[in-house]
């Protein structure tokens, strides 16, 4: 299946797929959305990679949006190196368990190892959702004694 999908990097006419995306996982997780400021959040992004890069996935030779995942980017002192962070996952209904969300990964793996200044991949979960979580176990993501903590503003 991975060789019919395409990954790339997301451009500015993703941008209103993109935010749709969100909206849909957003009301998933339970997570206040904003709409106003998707779109606008979806695009800084796209338009200044210092602030993260969305992946999307295509079917080879087509430009629907099938799937994406933003990846944001921490410095890790301790290690030299940044902490890639995997946020706005999302995979169409209809594409689904379908090799999708693998390939993005798998291509999120390999841009970081090009990098070389990469040396943690990590992404949080809502811990009622369970599908998600077998779904990163099984490509090799471990879980962490870690709890998140927020102060909103």
């Amino acid at each position: 299946m991975n060789n019919l999908l395409t990954i790339r990097l997301a451009r500015l006419e993703d941008a209103k797929k993109l935010a749709e995306f969100c909206e849909a996982r957003l009301g998933v997780d339970n997570e206040p959305v904003l709409r106003e400021k998707l779109l606008p959040g979806v695009t800084a992004p796209i338009k200044d990679l210092s602030k993260g890069m969305y992946l999307v996935a295509t079917e080879t030779h087509k430009s629907e949006l099938i799937g994406c995942l933003m990846i944001t980017y921490e410095w890790d002192t301790g290690n030299n190196a940044f902490i890639w962070w995997i946020q706005d996952v999302f995979v169409d209904s209809n594409w689904r368990r379908k090799g999708v969300f693998q390939a993005l990964y798998k291509h999120t793996i390999k841009m970081a190892k090009d990098k070389g200044n990469v040396c943690t991949i990590k992404l949080h979960v809502n811990h009622n959702n369970l599908n998600a979580q077998k779904t990163y176990k099984s490509m090799g993501m471990t879980d962490t004694p870690n709890f998140m903590y927020e102060f909103i503003l």
